[in-house]
């Protein structure tokens, strides 16, 4: 990146010189032609040409030239631009006072003109680049603006920190009151941040709900941030038709070091990012600095990404599948379909690790459609012989199914594989409902009419509350494994479970607890009236020919 960028500052300054010689030889000729020839008629072959109009071309020609210079570097191409220009209109007036005529007042007209345009054209550059780097509603420079600063920072050899800072809080906001007063709690944010940094730092907007702030090395980060974080969290006031409302705001910050031996933008910004998720997963308002412990995560997460990659291509991807049975007894729901990684030559990678580094990339979308055919196509035969009465539960990333079009994708692999629709339940986590809610519940509402399930994963891990629950489509909610872990030991833990039964049931969706695995726990999830379980206690995952068995055997 650094050479790239070397390589076309030369090119530029080269062109620019280039400009240069070539006004001064236009200047030069066209002041010579005018005191050797003065207003007299040159002849060129039967046409006599006069003097003031070759000196209008060359003009002409410097005016060309001065435009690219302005294009080439606004601020250089403007003052050199208008210098040319200007020792031709000085020129042109002095002909008119030595000659005592106007034959030369049309080129200083013409001089005069051509450094008005000229600073027109660098104006209005000026202000497409300002509006082309600044966020509309903030004030601040935007994601562009902010690239463009840290580029030139990297080329001077500057070294400081940059600050990635998620704020968290605008969506309600949004859909309760409205995007004007959405855009009001950004420009709060915004002043709030640039009220407690130092001079020498700079925010910036970056996009959606993410500013970032540029330190130089002078500058310590921790106590900065720390008041970043502290002010955010301070309650904000929205007036709405004469309603006042507190708006509560967190934060989640990631920070990374640039210059020394991170010279490249596009590493810089992806150990913010990594900084900023190690944040997001700790919890609100918390902050992380890039060390060499994320280094070596990021390091195994090349590793990893170019493995999933390989099984993608070349079929080590393979699929099992836990069976899930009724608590009351112990007759075959169905299967939940789980993913594993067998690469050759390499050691296991626990589907945790491989899943959650493929989220952060594109590559979770292709893992999904992988699973999605595969368990369709396994799992065909076995809904058929059992009447439609197998559910076939399969995992979708939260990316994919807030992504616009995702229940056509769904759809279309369902008629592909001619799977019964009413067989095929959808497994989504809580955090789906955390971005693009909108197309998460309209692609849920799509796949529900055309008789697929929806179940809720994990659901108690934080991200929606019982409020919400209830007015989510779903058919099916499954309480998190750690929740069942201490079913037994902790009374608070019981009550818990026995309220998501409750409101599970409530809401007319069935309930699943996963990760049973004490016979004590089954009788306490019966007593609870939990409908189904899934667990080490009744069947651990199993590969496909024992999956049929098993489903046969049920069935028969």
């Amino acid at each position: 990146m650094k050479n790239f960028q070397l390589i076309n500052n030369k090119l530029r300054k080269l062109l620019f010189g280039l400009c240069i010689v070539l006004s001064a030889i236009l200047f030069v000729a066209s002041t010579v032609v005018s005191m050797r020839f003065g207003t007299a008629m040159l002849p060129v072959e039967h046409i006599m040409l006069p003097v003031s109009s070759l000196n209008g071309c060359m003009q002409a020609l410097m005016a060309l030239i001065g435009i690219i210079m302005v294009l080439i570097d606004r601020k250089k191409g403007l003052v050199t631009a208008c210098i040319f220009m200007g020792l031709s209109l000085a020129g042109a007036v002095r002909a008119i006072i030595v000659s005592g005529n106007l034959s030369s007042a049309p080129g200083a007209f013409n001089a005069l003109i051509f450094i008005l345009a000229i600073i027109m054209i660098s104006g209005q550059i000026k202000y497409s680049n300002e509006m082309a780097v600044t966020d509309s509603v903030t004030g601040l420079l935007n994601r562009y603006g902010f690239d463009r600063v840290l580029r030139r920072k990297l080329w001077q050899n500057e070294k400081g920190c940059i600050v990635f800072i998620h704020v968290d809080g605008f969506g309600p906001v949004n859909s309760n009151l409205g995007r004007r007063y959405g855009e009001e709690l950004m420009t709060v944010v915004a002043n709030r941040i640039e009220n407690v940094i130092p001079a020498k730092c700079s925010a910036y907007k970056i996009e959606g709900s993410e500013y970032a702030i540029m330190m130089p090395e002078s500058v310590a980060p921790d106590d900065i941030i720390n008041k970043v974080m502290a002010t955010i969290k301070q309650p904000i006031t929205i007036n709405k038709e004469g309603i006042s409302s507190n708006c509560y705001l967190g934060a989640y910050v990631g920070a990374a070091e640039y210059g020394g031996s991170v010279d490249d933008v596009d590493t810089v910004l992806k150990h913010a990012d990594i900084a900023m998720n190690y944040a997001r997963k700790s919890g609100k308002n918390t902050f992380f600095m890039f060390d060499d412990a994320m280094k070596e995560s990021l390091q195994r997460q090349v590793v990893v990404e170019r493995l999933v990659k390989d099984s993608l291509k070349n079929g080590w991807f393979y699929l099992v599948y836990q069976p899930q049975y009724t608590v009351s007894d112990k007759r075959l729901r169905g299967f939940e379909t789980l993913i594993r990684m067998n690469v050759p030559g390499e050691e296991k990678v626990p589907p945790s690790e491989f899943i959650s580094i493929a989220e952060l990339s594109d590559l979770v979308l292709e893992i999904d459609q992988y699973v999605l055919d595969r368990s369709m196509r396994e799992l065909r035969e076995i809904c058929y012989s059992s009447s439609n009465t197998i559910t076939l539960a399969v995992n979708i990333s939260a990316k994919d199914i807030a992504r616009a079009g995702f229940a056509d994708k769904v759809l279309e692999v369902v008629a592909r594989n001619e799977f019964p629709p009413e067989c095929l339940e959808i497994e989504i986590t809580e955090y789906s409902f955390a971005e693009e809610g909108n197309h998460t519940i309209e692609n849920i509402k799509i796949l529900r009419d055309n008789q697929i399930m929806i179940a809720l994963d994990d659901f108690g891990t934080g991200y929606t509350s019982l409020g919400q629950l209830m007015n989510l489509p779903i058919n099916l909610v499954k309480i998190d494994k750690s929740l069942i872990d201490n079913l037994i030991r902790n009374e608070m833990n019981m009550d818990f479970v026995k309220s998501i039964i409750y409101m599970g049931h409530l809401m007319d969706a069935e309930v699943i607890a996963e990760g049973v695995e004490h016979d004590n726990q089954v009788e306490c999830l019966r007593n609870l009236d939990c409908d189904f379980i899934q667990g080490y206690i009744w069947g651990r995952p199993m590969e496909y020919d024992e999956a049929r068995e098993l489903a046969y055997d049920a069935y028969a």
